[in-house]
């Protein structure tokens, strides 16, 4: 009718910018370090996005090298997520990497859920609250 507002849709509302799953990796040719930042609900298509991007990286670094993974922003994932992720550690460690460390706010879910995984797929771990303790951590090696 004329003069009236349109209804609201209904249904799930869209998903905020922020829980939007997401990550970018960088690797400095001159240390043996990847660092990623990983952000918001991932599904399995960027998990192996994620996976193949590690992987080709890789290549840069050498023999041994560690993830410094930036997940401040990264959520508790679905379980099929969650095992894509363990799986994807074991194939890395196979591959050369050494330890992972994480940074995330506080140690909760994902802090859990990171520990769990990591572990399931044997490579040395660490959650941090601090970047810098992270780092630290990870040139011990």
């Amino acid at each position: 009718m004329e003069g009236q507002k349109p209804r609201p849709k209904t249904g799930r509302p869209k998903p905020l910018a922020r829980d939007r799953g997401g990550f970018t990796i960088e690797v400095d040719d001159g240390t043996p370090i990847v660092q990623a930042r990983m952000w918001g609900f991932w599904d399995v298509h960027t998990a192996e996005r994620f996976r193949a991007e590690i992987l080709h990286a890789e290549h840069r670094l050498g023999q041994a090298w560690s993830i410094l993974v930036d997940s401040r922003a990264f959520l508790s994932q679905k379980p099929e997520v969650a095992r894509h992720r363990r799986d994807t550690m074991a194939m890395i460690m196979n591959e050369g990497c050494r330890r992972i460390a994480v940074i995330v706010t506080e140690n909760g879910t994902y802090a859990m859920q990171f520990t769990r995984i990591a572990t399931e797929a044997g490579i040395a771990n660490a959650v941090f609250l601090d970047p810098v303790a992270a780092l630290k951590w990870l040139r011990e090696a």
